[in-house]
């Protein structure tokens, strides 16, 4: 280092801040959530708890013991709870103030069950808005990177050619929407769900966000996917878990209304969208065309957060604000794109990839693969039987589903007669008969 008159300079320059550096919160003002909001959600706790200790509180609001010693003293001095001192039974090493039980007064039972009615939300302190936009931002999937190594080492297992990584490749890169489409049954759903693996970083989720005097549920924990790369940083703010980029997928299910804030009018409080729990990953509109919402309502629905990477939510006292659009959006169908969409919205879709028939050779190596995976022998003899008899002369095309579908004919049938599953060209004959509409 060297001295400039009285300031001290480093030699180099401080390097950026990880997009996962969030320090612990040291008071109520960084937390950038109302206090009153705070007090009243710890208060709704201690309803549950009975007689507790300040690490009970710590373990369910996430929140450091300096921040929620500030409110317990506020509850206190509002005569909703009391101090029990520690438990005589129970001898511990541990500070007096930690171990100390608290439990609510009558005052505080009847102000907690008030709160309950109003909003019933009892879980982790929120996050601000404010701060839920710039991690988003900081954590961004247009900052990613994928590699054609990767690319091939999420594809192992599946027969995928060259030509198709190289088209599939750059459109991960670039984080724009993706169009797969194609005839079904050639692996354009399992595509689309390797491609949302390709991403090996983690991101931070919220457990809740706080919108004006409102909660928003978010962190999900069959979408999104705590990472296990290393053990949780103690002194890190706790109120965002470590997780996996998340992948989003619906179907023919799919309505306007689940790209709108839910709000349960027993709990009192809201369900993050879909589009809200994809972000920093990967929201993938499976079957498209087929939703109960017409392809053109639903595309018009994303036609700004598109274009300005933000959407438009509703509270229901009729209060818009924004949230961040920023995910890998993938439309699959098996229908003609140009039935679906105009030519406007195309051009909004930077990459459209068509997943074709297989042809032989692919037919072929994926019947191997099915059957290495069933542990049935591959006889080669018998595949060429099949496309002979079946396929062959423009009988049918060679779909990428086919192989699985009949071994497990093979198999379903081996299973009931009690019989070891081979691959003859009679239990192929049994199963192409059964399957195949003519």
């Amino acid at each position: 280092m060297s001295l400039s008159g009285s300031a001290l300079v480093p030699d180099h320059p401080p390097s950026e801040p990880s997009p996962l550096a969030r320090p612990l919160p040291q008071s109520l003002a960084e937390l950038g959530v109302p206090e009153i909001f705070l007090a009243n959600l710890v208060l709704k706790h201690c309803f549950y708890l009975d007689v507790f200790h300040l690490a009970d509180l710590v373990a369910r609001l996430k929140l450091p013991t300096t921040i929620l010693s500030q409110l317990l003293d506020y509850l206190k001095k509002e005569k909703y709870l009391e101090v029990r001192g520690s438990d005589p039974l129970k001898p511990t090493a541990n500070p007096f103030s930690l171990a100390n039980r608290y439990a609510l007064l009558d005052g505080g039972k009847r102000r907690a069950a008030q709160l309950l009615e109003y909003d019933a939300y009892v879980g982790p302190a929120p996050v601000s808005l404010e701060d839920y936009w710039q991690q988003v931002t900081r954590q961004s999937i247009q900052l990613t990177s994928v590699t054609p190594a990767r690319l091939a080492q999420i594809f192992q297992g599946l027969v995928v050619s060259p030509a198709m990584l190289e088209l599939l490749g750059p459109a991960a890169v670039s984080g724009k929407p993706l169009f797969l489409y194609g005839p079904p049954g050639n692996g354009k759903t399992t595509l689309a769900l390797r491609l949302g693996q390709v991403w090996e970083d983690v991101v931070l989720v919220p457990y809740a966000i706080y919108v004006e005097g409102n909660v928003i549920r978010l962190f999900d924990e069959i979408t999104h996917q705590p990472a296990t790369d290393d053990s949780p940083d103690q002194l890190a703010d706790r109120r965002w878990v470590r997780c996996r980029r998340p992948t989003v997928i619906v179907g023919g299910e799919l309505t306007l209304g689940m790209l709108d804030l839910a709000f349960n009018p027993t709990l009192k409080y809201y369900e993050a969208p879909v589009q809200l729990k994809a972000n920093n990953g990967m929201f993938i509109v499976d079957d498209f065309g087929r939703q109960q919402v017409s392809p053109q309502e639903l595309l018009n629905r994303w036609i700004i957060p598109l274009e300005n990477h933000q959407d438009f939510l509703c509270l229901h006292t009729g209060q818009k604000f924004a949230i961040p659009f920023d995910q890998f959006l993938v439309f699959a169908t098996n229908l003609d794109p140009r039935t679906l969409v105009d030519d406007a919205f195309l051009r909004r879709i930077r990459s459209k990839v068509k997943v074709d028939h297989v042809t032989r050779t692919q037919f072929v190596e994926i019947f191997r693969l099915v059957c290495r995976s069933y542990n049935v022998e591959f006889e080669a003899a018998a595949v060429e039987y099949l496309l002979t008899t079946y396929y062959d002369g423009g009988q049918r095309p060679m779909d990428a589903c086919h192989p699985r579908d009949l071994l497990e004919q093979i198999i379903d049938y081996s299973r009931f007669h009690g019989l070891t599953p081979t691959l003859s060209r009679e239990n192929l004959d049994r199963a192409c008969r059964i399957y195949f509409v003519y």
